[in-house]
Protein backbone atom coordinates (compact mmCIF):
# COMPACT_ATOMS: atom_id res chain seq x y z
CA UNK A 1 0.00 0.00 0.00
CA UNK A 2 1.24 3.43 -1.01
CA UNK A 3 1.58 5.95 1.97
CA UNK A 4 2.72 9.52 3.01
CA UNK A 5 6.08 9.87 5.03
CA UNK A 6 7.36 12.71 7.06
CA UNK A 7 11.06 13.44 6.78
CA UNK A 8 11.16 15.83 10.23
CA UNK A 9 14.56 17.02 9.04
CA UNK A 10 13.63 18.79 5.90
CA UNK A 11 9.69 19.48 7.27
CA UNK A 12 8.36 17.50 4.02
CA UNK A 13 6.35 14.63 3.34
CA UNK A 14 7.47 11.76 0.64
CA UNK A 15 5.06 9.30 -1.24
CA UNK A 16 6.29 5.82 -1.42
CA UNK A 17 4.27 4.32 -3.96
CA UNK A 18 5.87 0.76 -4.11
CA UNK A 19 2.93 0.21 -7.03
CA UNK A 20 4.67 2.54 -9.39
CA UNK A 21 7.48 0.38 -10.02
CA UNK A 22 4.66 -1.84 -11.73
CA UNK A 23 4.14 0.55 -14.85
CA UNK A 24 5.23 -0.71 -18.02
CA UNK A 25 8.98 -0.12 -19.34
CA UNK A 26 7.59 3.11 -21.52
CA UNK A 27 10.46 5.13 -21.09
CA UNK A 28 10.72 8.00 -23.96
CA UNK A 29 13.07 7.88 -26.55
CA UNK A 30 13.81 10.01 -30.30
CA UNK A 31 11.32 7.14 -31.75
CA UNK A 32 7.58 7.99 -31.38
CA UNK A 33 5.57 5.57 -29.17
CA UNK A 34 3.58 2.92 -31.79
CA UNK A 35 0.26 3.29 -32.31
CA UNK A 36 -0.19 -0.54 -32.29
CA UNK A 37 0.35 -0.47 -28.09
CA UNK A 38 -0.75 3.54 -27.36
CA UNK A 39 -3.92 2.61 -25.47
CA UNK A 40 -4.62 6.40 -25.68
CA UNK A 41 -6.13 6.55 -28.99
CA UNK A 42 -9.20 7.13 -30.08
CA UNK A 43 -11.15 3.77 -30.28
CA UNK A 44 -8.91 2.55 -27.28
CA UNK A 45 -11.35 4.08 -24.81
CA UNK A 46 -11.79 0.35 -23.05
CA UNK A 47 -7.67 0.31 -22.62
CA UNK A 48 -8.19 2.45 -19.80
CA UNK A 49 -9.81 2.72 -16.32
CA UNK A 50 -13.21 4.02 -16.36
CA UNK A 51 -13.96 7.43 -18.04
CA UNK A 52 -15.06 9.67 -15.10
CA UNK A 53 -14.75 13.07 -17.21
CA UNK A 54 -14.61 14.22 -21.06
CA UNK A 55 -15.06 17.26 -23.29
CA UNK A 56 -16.42 15.97 -26.65
CA UNK A 57 -17.22 17.48 -29.77
CA UNK A 58 -20.95 15.75 -29.82
CA UNK A 59 -21.99 14.32 -26.88
CA UNK A 60 -23.34 11.10 -28.27
CA UNK A 61 -20.53 10.25 -30.35
CA UNK A 62 -18.07 8.49 -27.91
CA UNK A 63 -14.78 9.16 -30.55
CA UNK A 64 -15.37 12.49 -30.44
CA UNK A 65 -13.50 13.28 -27.15
CA UNK A 66 -11.25 16.28 -27.17
CA UNK A 67 -10.06 15.22 -23.80
CA UNK A 68 -10.49 12.10 -21.51
CA UNK A 69 -10.06 11.86 -17.45
CA UNK A 70 -9.72 8.25 -15.82
CA UNK A 71 -7.91 7.18 -12.58
CA UNK A 72 -4.54 6.43 -13.14
CA UNK A 73 -3.83 3.12 -13.27
CA UNK A 74 -1.00 2.75 -11.46
CA UNK A 75 -1.91 5.67 -9.11
CA UNK A 76 0.59 7.04 -6.27
CA UNK A 77 -2.63 7.67 -4.00
CA UNK A 78 -5.96 6.54 -4.27
CA UNK A 79 -9.72 7.55 -2.80
CA UNK A 80 -9.93 3.97 -1.34
CA UNK A 81 -7.15 4.37 0.58
CA UNK A 82 -7.86 5.56 4.66
CA UNK A 83 -5.80 8.26 5.13
CA UNK A 84 -4.66 6.84 8.68
CA UNK A 85 -2.22 8.65 10.73
CA UNK A 86 0.56 6.61 12.66
CA UNK A 87 4.04 6.84 14.34
CA UNK A 88 6.85 4.76 14.98
CA UNK A 89 9.30 6.81 17.16
CA UNK A 90 10.12 10.12 15.66
CA UNK A 91 8.75 9.29 12.21
CA UNK A 92 5.03 9.36 11.14
CA UNK A 93 3.12 8.59 7.99
CA UNK A 94 -0.34 8.31 6.68
CA UNK A 95 -1.90 5.93 4.06
CA UNK A 96 -1.57 7.19 0.64
CA UNK A 97 -5.47 8.47 0.55
CA UNK A 98 -5.88 10.69 -2.34
CA UNK A 99 -7.05 10.69 -5.86
CA UNK A 100 -4.84 10.16 -8.92
CA UNK A 101 -6.20 11.15 -12.52
CA UNK A 102 -4.32 10.97 -16.05
CA UNK A 103 -5.96 13.55 -18.60
CA UNK A 104 -5.21 12.41 -21.83
CA UNK A 105 -5.51 15.85 -23.62
CA UNK A 106 -4.75 15.11 -27.34
CA UNK A 107 -5.85 12.47 -29.75
CA UNK A 108 -2.86 12.25 -31.99
CA UNK A 109 0.14 10.23 -30.39
CA UNK A 110 3.01 11.99 -29.75
CA UNK A 111 1.83 15.96 -30.11
CA UNK A 112 4.57 18.34 -28.70
CA UNK A 113 3.29 20.71 -25.72
CA UNK A 114 4.51 23.62 -27.94
CA UNK A 115 2.52 22.84 -30.39
CA UNK A 116 -0.83 22.92 -28.82
CA UNK A 117 -3.10 25.73 -30.52
CA UNK A 118 -5.07 27.85 -28.51
CA UNK A 119 -8.73 25.59 -28.70
CA UNK A 120 -6.60 22.70 -27.00
CA UNK A 121 -4.80 24.70 -23.76
CA UNK A 122 -8.32 26.03 -23.88
CA UNK A 123 -9.86 22.13 -23.39
CA UNK A 124 -7.22 21.18 -20.97
CA UNK A 125 -7.56 24.35 -18.91
CA UNK A 126 -11.34 23.91 -18.79
CA UNK A 127 -10.74 20.01 -17.63
CA UNK A 128 -8.11 20.94 -14.96
CA UNK A 129 -11.25 23.43 -14.09
CA UNK A 130 -13.97 21.29 -13.71
CA UNK A 131 -12.06 18.40 -12.00
CA UNK A 132 -10.97 20.72 -9.57
CA UNK A 133 -14.25 21.60 -8.36
CA UNK A 134 -15.62 17.99 -8.40
CA UNK A 135 -12.63 16.89 -6.48
CA UNK A 136 -13.23 20.44 -3.85
CA UNK A 137 -16.35 18.48 -3.04
CA UNK A 138 -14.62 15.58 -0.97
CA UNK A 139 -14.34 17.31 2.48
CA UNK A 140 -11.18 14.75 2.59
CA UNK A 141 -9.07 16.48 0.40
CA UNK A 142 -7.06 19.52 1.33
CA UNK A 143 -5.40 20.52 -1.90
CA UNK A 144 -5.42 19.38 -5.50
CA UNK A 145 -2.49 20.34 -7.82
CA UNK A 146 -2.19 19.65 -11.67
CA UNK A 147 0.32 19.83 -14.26
CA UNK A 148 1.54 18.53 -17.66
CA UNK A 149 5.16 16.74 -17.73
CA UNK A 150 6.43 17.11 -21.60
CA UNK A 151 9.87 15.26 -21.97
CA UNK A 152 12.05 12.30 -19.57
CA UNK A 153 14.04 15.65 -18.10
CA UNK A 154 10.59 16.92 -17.23
CA UNK A 155 9.65 13.55 -15.58
CA UNK A 156 7.33 11.80 -18.32
CA UNK A 157 7.45 8.41 -19.01
CA UNK A 158 4.53 7.86 -21.23
CA UNK A 159 4.89 9.47 -25.53
CA UNK A 160 1.14 10.08 -25.76
CA UNK A 161 0.42 13.47 -24.58
CA UNK A 162 -1.28 13.59 -20.87
CA UNK A 163 -1.55 15.89 -17.73
CA UNK A 164 -2.21 14.91 -14.44
CA UNK A 165 -4.22 15.52 -10.96
CA UNK A 166 -3.32 14.93 -7.81
CA UNK A 167 -5.41 15.13 -4.65
CA UNK A 168 -3.85 15.16 -1.17
CA UNK A 169 -5.20 14.90 2.14
CA UNK A 170 -3.21 17.70 3.17
CA UNK A 171 -2.22 21.10 1.75
CA UNK A 172 0.91 20.78 -0.37
CA UNK A 173 4.16 21.82 0.82
CA UNK A 174 4.68 24.22 -2.36
CA UNK A 175 0.91 25.95 -2.15
CA UNK A 176 1.62 26.55 1.30
CA UNK A 177 4.58 28.32 1.25
CA UNK A 178 3.16 30.92 -1.67
CA UNK A 179 -0.13 30.99 0.77
CA UNK A 180 2.22 31.73 3.88
CA UNK A 181 4.42 34.21 1.81
CA UNK A 182 1.05 35.95 0.34
CA UNK A 183 -0.21 36.40 3.79
CA UNK A 184 2.39 37.35 5.32
CA UNK A 185 2.40 40.60 2.70
CA UNK A 186 -1.00 40.84 2.68
CA UNK A 187 -1.08 41.45 6.93
CA UNK A 188 2.23 43.87 6.13
CA UNK A 189 0.41 45.59 3.25
CA UNK A 190 -2.70 45.22 3.23
CA UNK A 191 -2.34 44.23 -1.02
CA UNK A 192 -2.05 40.84 -2.77
CA UNK A 193 1.72 39.87 -3.12
CA UNK A 194 1.51 38.49 -6.62
CA UNK A 195 -0.28 41.55 -7.67
CA UNK A 196 1.96 44.01 -6.44
CA UNK A 197 4.55 41.73 -8.70
CA UNK A 198 2.52 41.70 -12.10
CA UNK A 199 2.50 45.94 -10.90
CA UNK A 200 6.23 46.10 -10.89
CA UNK A 201 6.39 43.90 -13.73
CA UNK A 202 4.13 45.98 -15.39
CA UNK A 203 5.82 49.65 -14.33
CA UNK A 204 9.36 48.07 -15.35
CA UNK A 205 7.57 46.77 -19.11
CA UNK A 206 11.76 44.35 -19.59
CA UNK A 207 9.94 41.19 -18.40
CA UNK A 208 6.46 41.18 -19.70
CA UNK A 209 6.06 39.03 -22.46
CA UNK A 210 2.62 39.99 -23.83
CA UNK A 211 -1.05 40.25 -22.55
CA UNK A 212 -4.33 40.43 -23.26
CA UNK A 213 -8.28 40.75 -21.82
CA UNK A 214 -7.34 38.86 -18.52
CA UNK A 215 -3.96 37.58 -18.11
CA UNK A 216 -0.13 38.29 -18.41
CA UNK A 217 2.86 36.56 -18.99
CA UNK A 218 6.01 37.51 -17.49
CA UNK A 219 9.35 35.80 -16.88
CA UNK A 220 9.65 36.09 -13.36
CA UNK A 221 12.55 38.40 -11.40
CA UNK A 222 14.25 35.33 -10.04
CA UNK A 223 13.71 32.29 -12.47
CA UNK A 224 14.93 28.96 -11.22
CA UNK A 225 14.81 27.88 -14.42
CA UNK A 226 15.98 29.13 -18.06
CA UNK A 227 12.82 30.57 -19.89
CA UNK A 228 10.56 30.23 -16.89
CA UNK A 229 7.53 31.98 -17.56
CA UNK A 230 4.35 32.86 -15.31
CA UNK A 231 0.74 33.69 -16.51
CA UNK A 232 -0.98 34.98 -14.53
CA UNK A 233 -4.73 36.68 -14.02
CA UNK A 234 -4.37 40.76 -14.54
CA UNK A 235 -7.37 41.46 -11.83
CA UNK A 236 -7.00 39.68 -9.28
CA UNK A 237 -8.47 36.15 -8.49
CA UNK A 238 -7.41 33.49 -6.06
CA UNK A 239 -9.79 30.80 -7.76
CA UNK A 240 -9.29 28.97 -10.48
CA UNK A 241 -12.28 27.07 -10.55
CA UNK A 242 -14.20 30.50 -10.93
CA UNK A 243 -12.77 30.81 -14.64
CA UNK A 244 -15.57 32.09 -16.76
CA UNK A 245 -15.82 31.01 -20.56
CA UNK A 246 -14.05 34.13 -21.77
CA UNK A 247 -11.03 33.66 -19.41
CA UNK A 248 -11.00 30.36 -20.69
CA UNK A 249 -10.62 31.35 -24.92
CA UNK A 250 -8.02 33.99 -23.47
CA UNK A 251 -5.58 31.44 -21.55
CA UNK A 252 -5.96 29.02 -24.13
CA UNK A 253 -4.81 32.38 -26.40
CA UNK A 254 -1.97 32.83 -23.78
CA UNK A 255 -0.56 29.49 -23.02
CA UNK A 256 -0.06 29.11 -27.21
CA UNK A 257 1.74 32.27 -27.37
CA UNK A 258 4.33 31.70 -24.70
CA UNK A 259 4.22 27.87 -25.49
CA UNK A 260 5.13 28.54 -28.87
CA UNK A 261 8.01 30.63 -28.67
CA UNK A 262 9.70 28.36 -25.83
CA UNK A 263 9.37 25.62 -28.56
CA UNK A 264 11.48 27.82 -31.55
CA UNK A 265 13.74 29.91 -28.72
CA UNK A 266 14.51 26.03 -26.80
CA UNK A 267 14.03 23.49 -29.84
CA UNK A 268 10.52 21.62 -28.17
CA UNK A 269 11.83 21.40 -24.75
CA UNK A 270 11.44 19.63 -22.16
CA UNK A 271 8.97 21.61 -19.96
CA UNK A 272 6.46 21.54 -17.06
CA UNK A 273 3.39 23.00 -16.76
CA UNK A 274 1.99 23.53 -13.17
CA UNK A 275 -0.48 25.00 -12.05
CA UNK A 276 -1.16 26.59 -8.43
CA UNK A 277 -4.76 28.07 -6.82
CA UNK A 278 -6.62 28.44 -3.16
CA UNK A 279 -7.29 25.35 -1.38
CA UNK A 280 -11.05 24.51 -0.43
CA UNK A 281 -11.72 25.94 2.10
CA UNK A 282 -11.90 23.05 5.35
CA UNK A 283 -13.10 23.43 9.10
CA UNK A 284 -10.67 21.34 10.44
CA UNK A 285 -7.60 23.80 9.87
CA UNK A 286 -6.99 26.17 12.24
CA UNK A 287 -10.07 28.75 12.52
CA UNK A 288 -8.27 31.94 11.05
CA UNK A 289 -6.05 29.77 8.23
CA UNK A 290 -8.58 30.66 5.49
CA UNK A 291 -9.01 34.42 6.57
CA UNK A 292 -9.13 36.80 3.71
CA UNK A 293 -7.72 33.76 1.81
CA UNK A 294 -9.52 35.07 -2.03
CA UNK A 295 -7.80 38.50 -1.42
CA UNK A 296 -3.94 37.43 -1.11
CA UNK A 297 -4.05 34.82 -2.54
CA UNK A 298 -3.74 34.97 -6.64
CA UNK A 299 -3.49 31.78 -8.64
CA UNK A 300 -1.10 31.25 -11.66
CA UNK A 301 0.79 28.90 -13.63
CA UNK A 302 4.10 27.90 -14.24
CA UNK A 303 6.37 27.01 -17.01
CA UNK A 304 9.13 25.62 -16.22
CA UNK A 305 11.77 24.12 -19.08
CA UNK A 306 13.82 21.81 -18.19
CA UNK A 307 17.30 22.31 -20.50
CA UNK A 308 19.21 21.28 -17.62
CA UNK A 309 19.94 18.48 -15.04
CA UNK A 310 20.02 20.37 -11.34
CA UNK A 311 23.47 20.53 -10.13
CA UNK A 312 24.91 19.66 -6.53
CA UNK A 313 24.99 22.84 -5.40
CA UNK A 314 20.95 23.39 -6.19
CA UNK A 315 20.69 20.49 -4.21
CA UNK A 316 22.46 20.98 -1.37
CA UNK A 317 21.83 24.58 -0.64
CA UNK A 318 18.27 24.92 -2.17
CA UNK A 319 19.39 27.69 -4.30
CA UNK A 320 18.85 27.70 -8.28
CA UNK A 321 21.30 28.68 -11.06
CA UNK A 322 20.40 30.58 -13.98
CA UNK A 323 22.51 31.76 -16.55
CA UNK A 324 20.26 33.11 -18.20
CA UNK A 325 19.10 36.77 -16.81
CA UNK A 326 15.14 37.12 -17.37
CA UNK A 327 15.30 40.40 -19.04
CA UNK A 328 17.66 38.21 -21.78
CA UNK A 329 15.34 35.68 -22.30
CA UNK A 330 11.95 37.81 -22.28
CA UNK A 331 13.49 40.14 -24.97
CA UNK A 332 14.74 37.16 -26.99
CA UNK A 333 10.50 35.35 -26.81
CA UNK A 334 9.07 38.50 -27.79
CA UNK A 335 11.02 38.82 -30.74
CA UNK A 336 10.12 35.65 -32.25
CA UNK A 337 7.73 35.67 -35.17
CA UNK A 338 5.27 32.99 -35.10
Amino acid sequence: MNEFRYQPLYDEWVVIASNRARRPANEQTAAPQSELNDPFLTGSETKTPPEIYAIRESPSIAASWKTRVFPNKFPLLALETPPVYSMSGVYSAIGGFGAHEMVIDQQKPNKHFCLFKAEEFRDLMQTFRDRFAALYQDQRISSVTAFKNQGLKAGNAIAHSHSQIVALPFIAPRLAKQIETSRDHYLRTGRCLLCDQIASEEDEKVRVLTRNRYFVAFAPYAPRYEFETWIAPIVHNSAFTQLTKDALNDLGEMLEWCASRLGVALESPDINLLLFTDPPKRNHRQADYFHHIDRFFHWHIELLPRTRALSGFELSSGCYVNPIPPETYSAYLKDINI
